[in-house]
């Protein structure tokens, strides 16, 4: 429990630039590229379609369904965005957790 605080309290610090995963090109396994975003961008997007999932850094100003549409040129997708360290990091499915587990 005490390891998941310190990540919090790390997350919310002034003036470090913010840390997204990083697959815009969309990834169809887990994205384990980690990117520090530029200057106005000051959330992470974790959009998916089809079976990939893009992530990226994004101005919260961006993460609106027509701009994404328009960026990505998909016609139907799910996006969402979150403003703390590495928080668009995708959901590990049962089988990968039990992979980590057992290494």
């Amino acid at each position: 429990e005490k390891a998941s605080l310190e990540i919090t309290l790390n997350s919310v610090s002034p003036g470090l630039s913010l840390q997204c995963y990083s697959c815009p090109d969309g990834s169809s396994s887990i994205c384990e590229v980690k990117q520090e975003c530029g200057q106005g961008e000051d959330s992470c997007l974790k959009l998916t379609s089809g079976g990939k999932t893009y992530t990226e850094c994004l101005r919260n100003a961006d993460c609106d369904f027509m701009t994404l549409a328009v960026r990505y040129a998909l016609a139907d997708f799910d996006f969402s965005c979150c403003q703390t360290k590495l928080c668009n990091e995708e959901e590990k499915t049962f089988f990968q957790r039990v992979k980590d587990w057992f290494g």
